[in-house]
């Protein structure tokens, strides 16, 4: 049982390295897994195990000099042994350029539980590259827009503006369920995104005949008929951090006859992060958005 928990303490300590969570929390997971000190045992952990395996062989060098130094500084004060090649590493570190990276954990999340299909966007040109490379990485993403439809389980990124998305963009894309998380931020981009939903949710014969009569590809203020009573959902997670904000974005949704139901309460998410320290989940919020009948 010890040697269990002990594992568990260094793959929190690992995950924790490779989510980039913040240094502090690293260290705090380090602490844990040496017992109260950062040990030898634990430094050849990271220098192996974390910075070794590093997702996707680039690094963020900024990051791992950060970590390298923290470590290295806590074994000092505590009198512990500082391993030579974690000198070494540090060194080879300060010789190197950060390197950012995006994600795409929504797709790695919904490619694990068997979703037959998923359309991950962004309207960010170098984070859209990002998530593609992760996608790559995880050996879910493909090219050919033909592939994704005739392959299982596999991931397909798209560029799309909010700003500038018409129907026409976003007929034939198949859709059950839309996904958002953290997205409610600028009141300039509301409007944008509530445009976005209210297609999104749209059934394909309504979206066929919007795309049709649309003038200037903007679509008709007609909404499906089958509405919170049968039609598409969509989830957004998401933090409040100004009242305002939401207000805004709640009072653009009900004109654009799309209901909105916080169910939090009901359908609280289980705690699969347990090495993200710095996660503060009390302050999420779960929203159901469907289209009003």
């Amino acid at each position: 049982m010890a040697a269990a928990a002990d594992e568990q303490l260094l793959l929190h300590l690992k995950l924790a390295f490779l989510a980039l969570e913040p240094p502090a929390c690293v260290l705090t997971l380090a602490r844990k897994a040496g017992g109260g000190s950062v040990t030898p045992h634990v430094q050849n952990f990271i220098l192996e195990n974390c910075i070794g395996t590093n997702v996707g062989k680039s690094p963020n060098y900024a990051y791992v000099e950060t970590i390298l130094k923290k470590v290295i500084a806590e074994a000092e004060l505590s009198s512990d042994i500082v391993i030579d090649e974690l000198y070494e590493e540090f060194g080879q570190c300060m010789l190197s350029k950060a390197l950012g990276s995006g994600v795409g954990l929504v797709g790695v999340c919904l490619n694990y539980i068997g979703a037959s299909k998923v359309i991950l966007t962004d309207g960010d040109v170098s984070t859209l590259a990002n998530m593609k490379a992760n996608m790559e990485m995880n050996s879910l993403y493909i090219k050919d827009s033909q592939l994704v439809i005739e392959s299982k389980n596999k991931v397909e990124c798209k560029y799309l503006s909010w700003e500038e998305a018409s129907a026409k963009d976003l007929w034939g894309c198949q859709r059950d369920v839309v996904l958002g998380a953290d997205i409610i931020y600028n009141p300039s981009c509301l409007p944008h995104l509530v445009r976005v939903l209210s297609m999104l949710l749209r059934e394909d014969d309504e979206q066929c005949t919007s795309v049709n009569a649309a003038t200037n590809e903007e679509t008709s203020d007609e909404v499906s008929e089958k509405g919170a009573t049968g039609g598409r959902v969509a989830y957004i997670a998401t933090v409040i951090r100004n009242v305002d904000t939401f207000s805004c974005f709640a009072k653009a949704a009900a004109d654009a006859k799309l209901s909105i139901v916080n169910i939090t309460s009901t359908v609280t998410p289980s705690s699969f992060l347990p090495y993200m320290l710095s996660y503060d989940r009390s302050s999420v919020q779960l929203l159901a958005i469907t289209l009003l009948s």
